[in-house]
């Protein structure tokens, strides 16, 4: 199979180039070039942004792909540009949609692919969800050849499962300095991670697969574990002890409403999730890496260069100042007494 993966130096694009290697496909990348280094080794590389049509059509020639995996859309203006680009280059368009898309508060803790999309606290997935609307209805009245693909938190060579910040090293640093951390709610909803080579394999599964054309599906791990629980093995990989802070999400939104859209929108909530029709897709799928060799490898490769412990000032300011906003909410609260 020849395939064409819209990005590939991702956290989980990256895995999805290795294992789609693995599998014996013939693999590109289209990227801007920009980190090379990342590019996973016998990938053959098409340089250009495919936000420029021209770009990329004079990159792409006269290649066609059995399939395309787009991972870099976000909304349906920049996957209309990828189809208008690739829709008759292709057998299988594959779009990497979100969990996140699927109804908050949810109804029932266990979410399958028939769970209503409705998400009213986070822009980043309303837009997820008209994607999908826009590549369904692409499929109903011009027969693209589609699948979605939702995965959950995932992390991999990189990236921490942390409630936020988990591309940066911004939790790590706090917790190798001693410092406090935030944790939503009380630490004790079940959530659902997936390391990316585990999604890798359940997503190569599905490209060629004349049964996942038209199909959403879910691809997500099978360990599920609290947020305390999360960042206590994050911690130890690092060698230290977490010093968690437990704040409500609603009180985190209300302090800061761009970062209380992610906890309301997304992590407050147990997520379950049932991934039948996956088995059933790719019947040898099983996730195999725990939590805590996942994290291991994690942390072991952002130790390792300095220049990867990249620490986002802007995030470590809004932890500082939901912390203090709750400290002094809490002495209000005891004072009131």
């Amino acid at each position: 199979m020849r395939v064409l993966i819209i990005g590939g130096t991702g956290n989980l694009s990256y895995a999805c180039s290795v294992a789609a290697l693995e599998a014996g496909f013939e693999v590109f990348n289209l990227n801007r070039g920009r980190q090379p280094e990342q590019s996973a080794p016998g990938v053959i590389t098409l340089t250009a942004d495919i936000r420029d049509g021209d770009a990329a059509r004079t990159v792409l020639g006269d290649r066609r792909f059995d399939a395309v995996v787009d991972f870099i859309s976000y909304t349906p203006e920049q996957l209309q540009a990828g189809l208008d680009l690739l829709r008759d280059r292709t057998d299988q368009f594959c779009f990497i949609s979100t969990a996140s898309a699927y109804r908050k508060p949810p109804v029932h803790p266990v979410i399958t692919e028939g769970t209503p999309l409705d998400n009213p606290y986070w822009a980043y997935s309303r837009a997820k969800i008209a994607a999908e609307r826009l590549l369904q209805a692409e499929g109903r009245d011009h027969g693209l050849p589609y699948t979605i693909v939702r995965p959950s938190h995932t992390y991999g060579r990189g990236w921490l499962p942390l409630a936020c910040g988990s591309s940066d090293f911004t939790i790590a640093a706090r917790m190798l300095a001693g410092r406090e951390i935030i944790v939503h709610g009380d630490g004790q909803s079940l959530w659902t991670l997936t390391h990316a080579r585990d999604f890798a394999a359940g997503l190569v599964g599905l490209l060629g697969h004349p049964g996942a054309l038209g199909e959403a599906v879910q691809i997500m791990g099978e360990e599920v574990l609290t947020w305390d629980v999360i960042h206590h093995t994050v911690a130890r990989a690092l060698g230290v002890e977490a010093r968690i802070v437990h704040v409500p999400s609603d009180f985190i939104a209300a302090v800061d409403p761009d970062l209380g859209e992610h906890f309301l929108g997304d992590k407050t909530y147990s997520a379950l999730f049932d991934c039948t029709k996956l088995k059933r897709l790719v019947p040898g799928f099983r996730a195999t890496i725990p939590l805590h060799q996942g994290v291991r490898e994690s942390v072991d490769w952002l130790l390792a260069d300095p220049a990867r412990q990249q620490v986002n000032p802007r995030l470590d300011q809004q932890i500082e100042d939901i912390l203090a906003a709750w400290r002094r909410a809490m002495a209000a609260a005891v004072g009131a007494r």
